[in-house]
């Protein structure tokens, strides 16, 4: 479910939206954010039910272990041969560096209950070491509950429109995506305890890092969502801490930078 709101963000991805059209009679039209929640489970139900096969091999939960470095511990690359036979299980080659870097899923955590289970290790606070338990905000949103908001952001006009309502699907995926990602960094960052002193430094140090940039990020497309939704720079600059003159400069920055 969470590829489903992430898909918005997918250039490759061709099969999910010819499939809406379909299930909607032929063209979705104007009415495409209902029929996005009304016909998700019919379909995303293919590749929800090869990601479960994919999870319940254990060829596949071997491929994880090798990625994370089996006895000699690394963090899970980008081009990990778990993600990338994924990919090609869902019948989407291209989707593996998509899933290895999303850190704050559902599927990463997956990966980590299965390492952690295969090393015999604890879980982080938070976390739990079955690899089939899912965390509250991993769970889907109920298609009575997205009803329900889609009815009221259609409901406020004006600077009462909801944020749903302002920010295009694919930005609030980025910016759910980021903090999520950080917190999964965040979490990792705890485990690194052991080992000697110059490489426990070398891998806080640039996990931190990465951190930072991703909060940086984070808050970048938050507060252009922000402005972009109506909200005063302003008063977004308020909330931010800073003048108004240095977020415009920042978020100018920024906007220069993804454009390029």
């Amino acid at each position: 479910m969470r590829w489903w709101d992430q898909a918005f963000g997918w250039e490759r991805e061709t099969i999910w939206p010819r499939r809406l059209h379909l299930v909607a009679g032929g063209d979705a039209g104007g009415d495409l954010e209902w029929w996005r929640i009304v016909g998700r489970d019919a379909v995303v139900f293919p590749e929800v039910v090869a990601v479960a096969d994919a999870l319940l091999d254990p060829c596949m939960a071997e491929l994880v272990w090798v990625d994370s470095g089996a006895g000699r511990p690394r963090t899970l690359p980008a081009d990990g041969m778990f993600c990338r036979r994924l990919g090609e299980r869902v019948g989407r080659a291209w989707m593996g560096p998509l899933a290895a870097t999303d850190h704050g899923g559902p599927l990463i955590a997956w990966m980590g209950g299965v390492i952690r289970l295969r090393r015999g290790a604890g879980s982080p606070p938070g976390y739990a070491n079955d690899p089939w338990w899912v965390r509250q905000e991993h769970q889907p949103v109920t298609m009575a509950g997205q009803l329900r908001v889609l009815g009221k952001e259609k409901r406020a006009p004006g600077s009462g429109t909801m944020w749903r309502a302002v920010v295009p699907p694919e930005q609030r995926a980025r910016i759910g995506s980021l903090i999520d990602s950080t917190e999964e960094q965040l979490v990792q960052l705890r485990g690194v305890q052991s080992g000697p002193t110059a490489e426990v430094a070398r891998q806080l140090l640039r996990g931190l890092g990465h951190s930072a940039g991703l909060i940086e990020a984070a808050w970048k497309r938050t507060a252009g969502a922000a402005v972009n939704g109506g909200v005063p720079l302003e008063e977004v600059a308020r909330w931010a801490d800073m003048s108004p003159g240095t977020l415009r400069r920042m978020l100018t920055a920024g906007g220069q930078e993804e454009d390029g």
